[in-house]
Formats: C-alpha cells, structure tokens, sequence
C-alpha cells in the first residue's frame, strides 16, 4: 500500500509529517486531506475571522503530488 505524508500550514503553524501513513491510492489520500483542512477548520473557526489552510500530499519519495486548500474567512458589515 502506498505511503503518503501529509504536510499541514496555515501561515502561522506549520507542521511537517515525518512518518506518513499508508493508503490505498490517491484517491483516499486526497479524502484523507480534506478531512484534515475540516477538522484544522473546526477547532480554528472559533478562534480567528479568517484562515487560509493547506495541506500539501508528498508521496514515499517525498515528491509533492498535491496541494490541498480551504479558505474560511467572516467579515462584518456594519
């Protein structure tokens, strides 16, 4: 089974994954990211107005393979 590492950033923390994980193809791999930008989303939505997260996909040979990202912004209007 493939191993892919997945790097997380949001500008202020950045996390690089050492020891990756095993999954059955890019496919899960890229559901596997989305996850992730939620769950970061969730916990940090409560904090801040805006995020802007990333989570870059490297393969075994630590070649970079994709870039997930999410966008959370609120602005008020009065």
């Amino acid at each position: 089974m493939p191993r892919f590492f997945f790097d997380i950033n949001d500008h202020d923390l950045s996390h690089q994954d050492e020891e990756g994980s095993e999954w059955p193809s890019r496919d899960a791999a890229r559901a596997h990211a989305m996850r992730i930008l939620a769950d970061i989303a969730r916990d940090e939505a409560r904090r801040q107005d805006r995020l802007h997260l990333f989570v870059t996909i490297r393969d075994q040979y630590r070649a970079v393979l994709a870039i997930a990202s999410l966008a959370v912004a609120c602005t008020w209007l009065d």
